[in-house]
């Protein structure tokens, strides 16, 4: 169990406007001046000091680019004023792409059907998220599940609106394809970080089963430009948008 902490709702200086842009589901181009940064993600398992899936994050003119580092099969690109989302996969020579519209309908539709006021706090859609004032600690919690986040400042509220709108994406396609826990949970939180005008530096998932609680962690290092090597990185995603086959999600391998 986590050490129990007293929590208070505060008003946040910066949330109407960068909720506008991240619930509305306006283009990127209407909320802020894209910044090009980068974000090193680690997750870890249990105690484990070796990170169990890495990612590299590029923001660029708008553009976002998901590079897993261990397991690299998968791409995923954010088209964020095209209001598309682009899956490739290097092992197929094949991409996916999914309109922001289609994401976020689909996201309405797995809402829609938890009907029961049960069903919908197991699914953590009326979960609200929390702040410790004192601590700067962040928490949401439904069920057996329980997130608390650790944020960084940072001088640039865009960079917050930009990643936060990547990270509801992320959460609405990994819906879409059934991947890891219901994300409502983790959106609400997600959003609630943004539009306080931070990014989250450490994010703990503990997952109460029985009388065991499994732990992971995930860590995030912002570094406020891309390298030549990022820049390298972007160069070869594109070449595969232009040269990938198109095919259905449907048809897209798990």
């Amino acid at each position: 169990m986590l050490a129990k902490i007293t929590f208070h709702r505060v008003p946040a200086l910066h949330r109407v406007p960068a909720l506008l842009c991240l619930v509305l589901g306006l283009t990127l181009s209407l909320c802020v001046d894209a910044a090009d940064f980068r974000v090193e993600t680690k997750i870890y398992e249990g105690k484990s000091e070796q990170p169990a899936a890495e990612h590299l994050i590029l923001f660029q003119t708008g553009l976002v680019y998901d590079l897993p580092q261990l397991d690299d099969r998968y791409l995923t690109v954010y088209d964020m004023e095209r209001k598309r989302v682009i899956l490739l996969d290097q092992q197929s020579k094949t991409r996916t792409t999914l309109s922001v519209d289609d994401l976020v309908r689909i996201t309405a539709q797995a809402r829609s059907a938890a009907e029961t006021r049960d069903q919908q706090t197991r699914l953590g859609i009326l979960a609200a998220p929390d702040i410790d004032p004192e601590t700067n600690l962040y928490r949401i919690q439904f069920g057996d599940t329980e997130y608390t986040t650790t944020v960084q400042e940072i001088a640039d509220i865009n960079l917050a609106i930009q990643y936060g709108q990547f990270a509801d994406l992320a959460s609405r396609l990994n819906l879409v394809r059934r991947i890891g826990l219901p994300p409502f949970a983790r959106m609400s939180l997600n959003q609630r970080i943004a539009s306080d005008g931070k990014l989250p530096k450490e994010t703990t998932l503990a997952i109460r089963r029985g009388i065991a609680t499994d732990r992971f962690r995930s860590t995030h290092d912002v570094i406020g430009h891309i390298s030549q090597s990022d820049r390298k990185r972007i160069e070869e995603a594109g070449s595969m948008l232009a040269l990938y086959r198109e095919i259905p999600l449907g048809e897209m391998e798990p």
